[in-house]
């Protein structure tokens, strides 16, 4: 009989234990889905978004739209406020060096899943669209700005050269 008292206290408290816990637990997680990552860069001909990340999400170089990664996790389903934070790098090819960015972009309304497309506008803002539609497309719901077909490491190699020899020759003093 001591057995089974004993069995039925461990097996309450148990319950009781496994109740509460249940109980803290916080609701379930809005469903998310993994978005390939593309980044467009609209930056002068002499900048380039060397790098980027989406919410940890690494996006590579920013260009002309051909360069994908995966994945960016998103809510499959878009709500007001909805935001990304974006940390990106900026080289400056003109004048030598760059600068790091960091920022909590908000996420344009999508309806529909597709690829994210990061948007690194020529003012210095970013912008992030959802979509199905790639940037060329006139149908495309986000920005038509222009995407400047440039190479900027062809263009100015001679202000990297001048800037810091020590990626390009010895240099004179030997201190490398």
């Amino acid at each position: 009989m001591r057995k089974r008292f004993c069995r039925s206290v461990v097996g309450a408290f148990g319950l009781a234990l496994m109740s509460a816990l249940a109980a803290c637990q916080s609701p379930g997680k809005e469903p998310t889905f993994g978005a390939d990552l593309t980044g467009i860069d609209h930056l002068a001909d002499y900048l380039s978004v060397s790098n980027f990340s989406v919410n940890g999400a690494w996006g590579a170089q920013a260009g002309k739209g051909g360069r994908t990664t995966c994945c960016a996790v998103i809510p499959e389903k878009w709500h007001p406020g909805l935001k990304a934070h974006v940390k990106w790098s900026v080289s400056d090819w003109k004048h030598g060096g760059g600068d790091f960015h960091e920022a909590d972009v908000p996420v344009d309304q999508y309806s529909r899943l597709g690829h994210m497309w990061v948007h690194f506008l020529a003012d210095g803002s970013v912008r992030i669209v959802v979509s199905d539609i790639g940037p060329y497309a006139t149908d495309y719901p986000g920005p038509h700005d222009l995407i400047p077909q440039k190479h900027p490491w062809d263009d100015y190699p001679q202000s990297w050269v001048k800037k810091r020899p020590s990626l390009v020759e010895p240099a004179s003093d030997g201190s490398n």
